[in-house]
């Protein structure tokens, strides 16, 4: 049994692995790619705007789907997913600069990896609700040390090659993911980990029939009011990565401090993510998800506030606490809170929630700095915040 633990580890971080590089070199070169062919500024956050806005639409039922898939596999789905990647970076690198061909491909593309995600995630949470020791937060770990070294190469053979380098690098690190995600075991029955480790009356509740998306939302109300609240954290959380040039500017920064101050908040999330296991055993779920709310507002008020760009690095280093605790402990949270047979569908939803709130962050806050001022920008996102602070602490169950 050891041995199955150690190889069901190792399968998932050689998944995390090529997914977080997946989406360092496609979510952090966006601009650069469709710069190189004729995009503006404005038609790029259009782009993104409806890749996230597609993959929101569609998480939810996809969700239900692999809920209710008897024949697929989650993996199956997962390494299906993986393959969209492939074919649509395939045709981008057939094209000619056909704009309206690229734009439509390119969303299909975002939004193929945005729905990817949750899949990725419910691969994780399949061994967990079994009682398998899955070590969730360091295979997330790696993915984030993954998605740092992917930046940095891409960075590197886009100067010595061209922007196009991007779909190649895609073609190659999802044909990897597929073949990892083919060789994961993720049937419900029958398969060497199907069989959960947990209490008889477990087992029986993961054999119900998994309910429909709209029965989910009228039985899990208090969850739905959560999935709100998260969604106007990662508001606030969306303004803060896409403008830190913009918030450094008026202090005197330049794009390489901004990149600096990123830098900072990635690298401060690894600690938690190694270490989530350890901190769970110490502390209640609940408790976790409350401190992870109230740090997003505290590091929001600290940049409403900060005189000089050391005070934001250090309120960026708060991202320990805040974004990669709610990371983790969401996962592990939904994991309690809904039943093994819609599980998918939870863990889908909460990625949805954090979806949405990118969404409205990146067109808001680019509103706000075209009408406003950067302190009104960061004023109304802290309360924002704040809010969405409130409502995680009243809706989160014991």
């Amino acid at each position: 049994m050891e041995t199955n633990h150690i190889k069901l580890n190792l399968q998932y971080i050689s998944m995390q692995i090529p997914y977080w590089m997946g989406f360092s070199v496609l979510g952090g070169f966006t601009s650069v790619f469709l710069l190189s062919r004729d995009f503006s500024n404005g038609q790029i956050g259009m782009v993104l705007s409806l890749a996230n806005l597609l993959a929101a639409v569609c998480q939810p039922f996809l969700a239900s789907f692999a809920d209710r898939m008897v024949r697929v596999r989650l993996s199956q789905l997962a390494a299906g997913m993986a393959l969209l990647l492939v074919l649509f970076s395939g045709i981008l690198l057939a094209l000619p600069k056909a704009f309206l061909i690229v734009a439509v491909i390119y969303v299909l593309l975002y939004a193929s990896l945005v729905l990817l995600q949750p899949m990725t995630i419910s691969i994780g949470t399949f061994f967990i609700s079994r009682g398998y020791g899955l070590n969730f937060g360091v295979a997330r770990g790696l993915g984030s040390l993954a998605f740092a070294g992917a930046a940095s190469v891409t960075g590197v053979l886009i100067e010595r090659f061209s922007p196009t380098i991007i779909l190649y690098l895609l073609i190659g690190i999802f044909l990897l993911f597929a073949v990892i995600a083919l060789l994961i075991d993720t049937r419900k029955q029958g398969g060497k980990y199907s069989e959960s480790l947990l209490t008889e009356h477990h087992r029986e509740g993961s054999l119900e029939e998994p309910i429909g998306l709209i029965e989910f939302t009228k039985k899990y109300k208090r969850f739905i009011f959560l999935l709100f609240g998260v969604s106007l954290l990662f508001v606030y959380h969306t303004i803060i990565n896409s403008y830190m040039f913009q918030i450094m500017q008026p202090l005197g920064g330049t794009a390489a401090n901004a990149g600096s101050s990123l830098s900072i908040a990635a690298l401060s999330e690894l600690p938690t993510m190694f270490l989530f296991t350890w901190v769970l055993r110490r502390f209640k779920i609940h408790s976790l998800m409350r401190v992870a709310a109230f740090f997003f507002s505290v590091k929001a008020v600290l940049i409403l506030f900060a005189g000089s760009i050391f005070l934001i690095n250090v309120a960026q280093s708060l991202q320990m606490i805040g974004f990669a605790m709610h990371t983790m402990a969401s996962v592990y949270y939904t994991n309690q809170i809904i039943p093994q047979k819609d599980l998918i569908k939870g863990q889908t939803l909460m990625a949805t929630a954090n979806t949405i709130g990118g969404i409205i962050g990146a067109f808001v806050g680019g509103q706000m700095l075209s009408f406003l001022s950067v302190s009104a920008m960061l004023m109304i996102g802290t309360l924002i915040s704040l809010v969405g602070t409130v409502i995680v602490w009243l809706s989160v169950e014991k």
